[in-house]
């Protein structure tokens, strides 16, 4: 800032650059709703920032016989999570306790991903996804059923028929995974519910590679075994039903080998899809509101077109849009087609962004054929 005490009076010209560049917000907080070992009364339903496994067992003590919730907050900090809201509750989790927890989170703007470790039904699960939808920046990782099978009209089967989420913001991920019982001392396993190691896995991967990137084919640390061991034809099944798989393959700990929402909308049918828009948006919201009470103007509409556009080109280099050039990648259109006299007196400003966001490679394709030389390997 320019001392304006030294200087003679008199009228001076200061340059002010309000658009800045946008920074990308944040997507590996966690938000893990359930059931504790104690707790105050004052206490249940509030959210409670932890970043570590200690600091969680201080605040809600460890583990207990029949309660799940905290191997998940282990394992969403052994995978690599660093930032934790634990809403903690004191009984069985129903509709009333849910709802009342995610109130709570709606009012936390830096959350990115929720979790109900260890809850199977599927109303409670909806809410999740509802609340994930209605804020927009935030992705619903979910448990699927403790029930080791996989019939027609099984457990899995009616849990998965009864969610949905049209735009993508929840993905269910089966089975659940094995782990060493801290509690046994003779190495014993147990079966715990698998959605705080995946959340760790996901900001792992979101940290040393970026949202965009699927986070499937990623080790699950902490897990020993799987409760259920899929072969490919299963997973088949469950790939049809948008349910991700954790598997085993020889010599490979056990393994995330799914990125699928639960959405029959080709279009958000990608968790890192899904999770990247959702990245952007929110991003975009964020940087963006120097824009608010400015004149509504072709400067502003200019300024509006270049920070966006840097913005965008950033995350196209980044290797998260799909294009040879950015132009191929993305677009930014804010013209007077968008803006014409009547939106224009409204004090609104209309931009629209077109986006090609990368896909994973869930099937490499190999063609073999023969050859009088040999054999040949192509990919297609």
């Amino acid at each position: 800032m320019v001392d304006y005490q030294s200087k003679a009076p008199g009228v001076y010209f200061e340059d002010i650059s309000p658009a800045g560049p946008i920074v990308g917000t944040g997507t590996s907080v966690v938000a893990l709703v359930g059931q504790v070992a104690t707790v105050a009364d004052a206490d249940v339903g509030k959210p409670f920032s932890v970043t570590n496994w200690t600091q969680y067992a201080k605040a809600f003590g460890d583990y207990r016989k029949s309660l799940s919730f905290p191997y998940a907050v282990r394992g969403f900090f052994e995978n690599g999570g660093t930032t934790a809201y634990v809403v903690p509750l004191k009984a069985a989790l129903d509709q009333a306790g849910v709802t009342a927890a995610l109130g709570e989170l709606s009012r936390l703007a830096d959350v990115s991903l929720v979790c109900l470790p260890g809850i199977e039904d599927p109303a409670l699960q909806q809410l999740v996804i509802d609340h994930c939808e209605e804020m927009g920046d935030r992705f619903a990782i979910l448990d699927g059923t403790a029930e080791l099978s996989l019939q027609p009209d099984a457990k899995l089967d009616k849990q998965r028929k009864g969610l949905d989420s049209a735009l993508g913001f929840g993905g269910l991920y089966w089975p659940w995974i094995s782990v060493l019982d801290p509690l046994s001392s003779t190495g014993e396993l147990v079966d715990v519910p698998p959605s705080g190691h995946v959340a760790g896995v996901m900001t792992r991967s979101d940290n040393a590679v970026g949202v965009h990137k699927a986070p499937a084919n990623e080790p699950v640390k902490g897990a020993v075994d799987v409760s259920y061991l899929l072969n490919d034809a299963e997973q088949g099944s469950l790939n049809q039903r948008n349910i991700n798989a954790i598997r085993v393959f020889p010599g490979r700990a056990p393994l995330v080998w799914g990125a699928r929402t639960l959405t029959t909308n080709s279009n958000w049918r990608y968790v890192n899809v899904r999770r990247l828009v959702s990245y952007i948006e929110d991003s975009l919201l964020q940087g963006l509101r120097w824009a608010v009470f400015e004149p509504n103007n072709m400067a502003l509409w200019k300024a509006l077109e270049r920070s966006i556009t840097e913005f965008l080109t950033r995350i196209w280099q980044d290797g998260a849009l799909f294009g040879a050039t950015a132009a191929q990648a993305f677009y930014v259109k804010i013209d007077e087609e968008l803006n014409p006299p009547a939106v224009r007196d409204l004090g609104e400003v209309h931009v629209e962004i077109g986006l090609a966001p990368t896909r994973p490679a869930e099937f490499v394709v190999l063609q073999l054929g023969l050859w009088d030389g040999g054999a040949r390997l192509s990919e297609a």
